[in-house]
């Protein structure tokens, strides 16, 4: 993932359930979702894991 200044990136938070049906939520700033779940997967290693158990990724304003 290349370098990019926080200023043009904005708030993202990933929600996402674990085996025992617990939601968890990460905060990260990212150019798009896209970028935001990837950043969850290389810094998770339960999303890593488990790709499909992120149920929402939302932007904050």
């Amino acid at each position: 993932m290349s370098s990019t200044p926080i200023k043009s990136c904005k708030k993202y938070v990933l929600s996402y359930k674990d085996s025992s049906n617990s939601t968890h939520q990460l905060g990260f700033y990212a150019r798009d979702a896209y970028d935001c779940l990837m950043l969850a997967r290389e810094f998770n290693s339960y999303v890593h894991d488990h790709p499909r158990s992120v149920v929402r990724i939302q932007q904050k304003f």
